[in-house]
């Protein structure tokens, strides 16, 4: 599977643009500029910028089909700016001057970025989206209280987070075993679950097998007679357990479940400060959690992700819980829960780092300054930062050590021998050209691969809890997703493809679309809080009441009922087309055999199929490259006894 990871870009975009104009909608429809034209201006701007996608057709139905390149150019330009302009005008016509201000440089900005960025029409329009849901963030933060609440003390969630966790867990797993068959072929799966095993065992290497080249992994080194992978411990850490019991696809979903009540929680967060000026503040702190919990899980990306052996989704978890722990340790009075929660803010970031290390690091930007921040405020106990100090250490400290054991150097981990064995491995950085950047900061990919948190929704839920006492989480939220977009919009590798499941390098920004988003429509959805009140209500003020929950609902049901077919379907074939060989031997319940890696006749590079568990010394099938007759030489040798096949594309295994 390669970008844009669907079997109908165009028609994909257009849901997801329709989707996130009929969200925006509801939200506008719940909170109305002080003038009704400004209203109807501001949805219409909405719909204008949304109507992008559905261009190619409306080329053709105008005969200018003929230069569609320089047409679909022209239109993206003049529709954009006829939906920035709108409004513009909206917010000139009844907000401060400012405001207006505000909105003419951010119009200009755009203009600017529209004449530069090449081949991003799509990505445009996202991007106009979003800065309408800027706008509309700050509408909402002039009228929010100056101090809005937070979440109420004494309040418990804890049975609503195990449902999370446990709702998000069967998710992933239903995903897992639909779509995937709980069998990888990514290199990247391959190495972080050999390594797994070697944790498991309490190594921290393995040592070279005999006929060691028939074992190779692409990503997994041998070095000075250890055998390791090139990524660092903490994702492989996490696996181990279940590696050793035998239910290592477990790890995922688990680790999708974490991420879920890390979302939740700050969700809580955002929406209490906005829900402040809401009559509703309880319900809406209630509804919060579950629905940006939900918002995540709903996006294709976050799910396969979670029901990969890909470390994206740990980082999503350690990026969620440093957050959530630093404004618990921060708080003004102190706790008990000072020594757990500072504990988990040093675990978290230095997992962070020891699971991506560039992920961990540009993420955990915005928490450490905040962090100095309230150092320098004392607004932190000294038992919370002695435990910060433990967390960090402990984890970071072992995460140390093992990439010493591994590599034999202090502070260099298999990254620093990857341009050895692979040079197309090196990190590279470059500034971007034109048509590059949508690589980096995927409005358009994103916006369905992470449906239904939407960038548009997350602005304006960030935006407007900057009012509130939460502003800090705004403030890490935002400052770690832009520099983890900066970064890999720099990052040579990877521009134009990527091979699985969404726009996984920038997966952790989901944290902030997903709270944000909930911290928006959490008010909306609180309307219903009214419910049993109706019957002494006008129609029209049931309508009132009911229309934007309902619309906002019916956008996420639409949205993820007509994405969804379009990307999973997609990611089964691929995984069914690329484990053929893996799928017979053990559909075929094979004891005792060899299964021939001939390279030229697989469905995917030999070293990602020679998938063998280095701790198991008699494992029931051994995968192995056969190269050369020297290397079948070698394996009758060495492996005598075991029934030997052929592995070819399909799912048949021949006799050797």
């Amino acid at each position: 599977m390669h970008l844009p990871y669907t079997d109908d870009f165009p028609r994909t975009l257009a849901v997801a643009s329709q989707c996130v104009a009929v969200s925006l909608t509801a939200v506008i429809w719940a909170n109305p500029l002080l003038k009704r034209s400004a209203t109807w201006a501001m949805v219409a701007s909405v719909w204008v910028a949304a109507a992008f996608p559905s261009v190619p057709a409306l080329l053709t139905l105008l005969g200018l089909e003929s230069n569609p390149i320089a047409a679909q150019f022209l239109m993206a330009i003049t529709l954009h700016q006829q939906a920035a302009t709108i409004a513009t005008l909206a917010i000139l016509f009844c907000e401060p001057l400012w405001f207006g201000a505000l909105a003419i440089i951010g119009q200009a900005a755009l203009l600017s970025l529209s004449l530069y960025l090449r081949e991003s029409d799509y990505e445009l329009t996202f991007l106009y989206l979003a800065w309408i849901g800027i706008l509309l963030g700050v509408h909402f933060w002039r009228g929010a209280p100056r101090h809005a609440p937070g979440v109420p003390r004494g309040w418990s969630f804890v049975l609503q987070d195990i449902a999370i966790f446990l709702l998000a867990v069967g998710l992933t797993v239903t995903v897992m075993y639909r779509v995937f068959d709980t069998v990888i072929f990514n290199g990247d799966e391959v190495a972080n679950s050999f390594q797994a095993d070697v944790y498991a065992h309490f190594r921290a290497y393995s040592t070279p097998p005999a006929c060691a080249s028939m074992f190779e992994n692409y990503w997994v080194f041998t070095h000075e007679g250890r055998v390791f992978s090139q990524y660092t411990p903490g994702w492989p850490m996490f696996m181990a357990p279940f590696q050793r019991f035998g239910v290592i696809w477990l790890a995922g979903p688990t680790m999708a479940g974490i991420v879920a009540v890390g979302i939740a929680r700050l969700s809580r967060r955002l929406a209490a400060g906005v829900g402040g000026a809401s009559k509703h503040v309880a319900l809406t702190v209630k509804i919060a959690g579950p629905l940006g919990a939900t918002l995540a899980l709903l996006g294709p990306s976050l799910l396969l992700n979670g029901a990969s052996r890909f470390s994206h989704t740990m980082v999503c978890a350690c990026f969620a819980w440093a957050v959530e722990s630093m404004c618990v340790v921060s708080a003004r009075e102190g706790s008990r829960r000072d020594l757990g929660y500072g504990f988990l803010l040093g675990a978290a970031t230095s997992l962070g780092v020891a699971t991506r290390p560039a992920d961990g690091g540009f993420l955990g930007i915005g928490v450490f300054l905040y962090f100095v921040w309230v150092l320098l405020h004392r607004r932190i106990s000294l038992r919370a930062f002695a435990a910060t100090a433990v967390g960090f250490l402990v984890f970071g400290g072992l995460t140390l050590l093992i990439l010493k054991l591994q590599t034999g150097h202090w502070f260099q981990s298999g990254y620093s021998i990857t341009a050895l064995i692979h040079p197309e491995g090196k990190l590279v950085l470059t500034v971007p050209e034109p048509n590059q950047f949508k690589y980096g900061v995927p409005f358009a990919t994103g916006s369905y691969c992470w449906w239904p948190a939407a960038p548009a929704l997350g602005f304006a839920g960030i935006v407007l809890a900057m009012k509130g006492r939460e502003r800090r989480v705004s403030f890490m939220l935002l400052v770690g997703v832009v520099a983890l977009a900066a970064f890999y919009s720099a990052v040579q590798f990877g521009r134009g493809y990527d091979d699985g499941h969404g726009p996984r390098y920038l997966l952790p920004s989901v944290v902030l679309w997903a709270s944000g988003s909930a911290g928006v429509l959490a008010p909306v959805l609180a309307r219903f809080s009214s419910a049993l009140q109706w019957r002494y209500y006008p129609l029209k003020k049931r309508f009132l009441a009911a229309g934007p929950p309902l619309l906002a609902l019916y956008a996420a049901y639409h949205g993820v009922e007509r994405i969804i077919p379009r990307m999973y379907p997609l990611a089964h074939e691929e995984q069914m087309a690329s484990t053929g060989p893996l799928r017979a031997a053990k559909e075929q319940h094979l004891k005792n055999a060899i299964v021939a890696l001939i390279p030229g006749n697989l469905p995917q590079h030999e070293t990602n199929l020679a998938q063998n568990a280095p701790m198991d010394p008699n494992p029931d099938v051994l995968f192995l490259i056969v190269r050369t007759p020297a290397d079948e030489a070698c394996a009758r040798q060495h492996f005598p006894g075991r029934t030997w096949y052929r592995a070819g594309k399909g799912t048949t295994l021949t006799p050797y």
